[in-house]
């Protein structure tokens, strides 16, 4: 009778055997298909071509921003349908013409009956693109030399004996390389992300035999020639109402009190002056979060970032407003489902956060048309985002009692609900938007850069890329063609004498149509 009596309490004791056994079982896994899809798997978070539909109102705020814009696809009316207009896309506008003529030989010229000359009638044309290659030219700069003057005047006077003509001013002073041709070799790196090592064997082809030290050499010495206007970015930046900020790793081969290859971090941030961007990154060794506030001092505001712990303690800032991310908060639950083979309850928040997306894009749209000024958009946006806030909210409270908290599920919902008080914050700025995407788009060129130069040689290497990334990533941003940009501003800067005609020269201040260079 004691054994039959104890049967309900060893099978209750078997159930929760069984409950563990079955949750540890779906924990490993998951962990194993993370780990397939981590070495195996496509890395987009696309789904099905229908769910891609909803999807993309994730990618609103990368697939409309200027330095993503879309292609533009002209399209013809059809009776049913529209249609994809047919024939090449025009190679460019801006290109120099040449015409040669092609004619018959006099003697195929003339009529075969009675020997006169045929009429010409018209022509036919047809083009194609020459690419001639770069060639080096050497510019001698010759600056004539005045003596004194014989008069008794000039003797008796404290005018120099001799005087010379003015050289071109250079952004690096002694330099064996133009301004136009340093901008080559900084644009080449930092935009199209060609490593020196590579650019030194390209430039050998044209003729011109360089070093990679001298091209290391030749951006340091740019780096800090801009560090004047890098001041004035860092004080405007300041000012800004709203920042965004991320950091990425970059190994570092020579420092002085670490080990070689030691793992550092460049930090990006963006903020706004009058509305137009300011992207800027800088250089430190570690992640640590006091880092990011040597980054704030003097700005107050809103201050949007991703989940990272070192960014947790700004919430004890006074005039810091922390902002969360939607985007890692989908991302958390998007892995969950790829984990699940593409089903399961995960699919419920992702549609549920494609909500936002959609509402945030019309509501864009609105504010970008002038239908709605800034404080129009920020109430009625917060308005129509609130019920879904609220589903959102209850969806995530509803489930966190019934998915097993260490599954990709669990962390997913336990990551969103640490961070949703703060992620929906963004509907009290105009210039904010749900996520962080416009600082990770920021940051993905010195990603791709780094895929290919690898490492930085030093710390003072590190911190000049840091301030040339911050000029062209912030000129890109406002509208300036990179190489053009650089070209003007090497001209022009080592002319300026006042701080006012420098920060004319910021990318933000100055209109990418009131300038031109010669052969760009």
């Amino acid at each position: 009778m004691g054994a039959v009596a104890e049967l309900p309490n060893d099978v209750a004791v078997l159930k929760n055997v069984i409950r563990e056994l079955t949750a540890k079982l779906l924990w490993t896994e998951e962990k194993l298909r993370s780990l397939e899809r981590r070495y195996f798997g496509s890395t987009s978070e696309k789904c099905s071509a229908e769910e891609d539909k909803q999807n993309r109102l994730f990618d609103e705020a990368e697939l409309h921003s200027s330095e993503n814009a879309p292609p533009v696809v002209e399209k013809v009316a059809v009776a049913s349908h529209s249609r994809k207009k047919r024939g090449r896309k025009p190679k460019t506008n801006t290109l120099p013409v040449v015409e040669e003529i092609h004619e018959l030989a006099a003697q195929e010229r003339l009529c075969p009956c009675c020997g006169s000359e045929r009429p010409e009638i018209g022509e036919e044309r047809s083009a194609e693109y020459d690419l001639i290659p770069a060639h080096v030219v050497k510019i001698v700069h010759i600056r004539k030399k005045y003596g004194p003057c014989r008069c008794e005047a000039f003797q008796e006077s404290e005018a120099p004996n001799v005087v010379i003509a003015p050289g071109p001013a250079k952004i690096v002073p002694g330099s064996d390389f133009t301004n136009r041709t340093i901008a080559f070799f900084i644009t080449g790196k930092y935009q199209d992300a060609i490593p020196f090592y590579r650019m030194v064997k390209m430039l050998s082809r044209d003729g011109l035999i360089v070093s990679r030290a001298g091209l290391c050499n030749v951006a340091l010495l740019v780096g800090n020639a801009l560090g004047d206007l890098i001041e004035i970015m860092n004080r405007d930046i300041a000012r800004s109402p709203v920042m965004l900020m991320d950091e990425t790793t970059v190994q570092v081969l020579k420092h002085k009190t670490a080990p070689p290859g030691k793992k550092s971090y460049m930090w990006a941030a963006v903020g706004f002056i009058d509305g137009k961007p300011i992207y800027r990154f800088a250089y430190h060794p570690s992640r640590s979060g006091s880092f990011a506030d040597t980054l704030l001092q003097g700005f107050s505001g809103y201050i949007q970032t991703d989940g990272y712990k070192g960014y947790n303690h700004l919430a004890g800032r006074s005039d810091l407003i922390p902002v969360g991310c939607f985007a890692h908060i989908r991302r958390k639950f998007v892995d969950a489902y790829e984990t699940a083979g593409k089903q399961g309850i995960a699919k419920e928040a992702i549609d549920i956060i494609a909500k936002l997306y959609l509402l945030e894009s019309d509501y864009r749209e609105k504010l970008t048309s002038g239908e709605l000024s800034s404080e129009q958009f920020v109430d009625e946006r917060a308005r129509a985002m609130k019920p879904v806030f609220d589903e959102l909210r209850s969806w995530l409270m509803t489930r966190s009692y019934e998915v097993t908290p260490k599954s990709k599920l669990g962390m997913a919902i336990a990551y969103a609900q640490e961070l949703f008080d703060r992620a929906i914050r963004f509907v009290e700025h105009p210039l904010l938007t749900p996520d962080t995407n416009r600082v990770e788009n920021a940051i993905r060129p010195f990603v791709v850069g780094r895929k290919n130069w690898l490492f930085s040689g030093s710390p003072r290497g590190a911190y000049a890329s840091a301030g040339l990334y911050s000029i062209i990533e912030t000129a890109k941003a406002n509208g300036h063609e990179p190489f053009a940009y650089l070209c003007y501003l090497f001209e022009t800067l080592p002319t300026c004498t006042t701080e006012a005609e420098r920060e004319a020269l910021l990318p933000y201040r100055l209109n990418p149509a009131s300038y031109t260079v010669n052969g760009v």
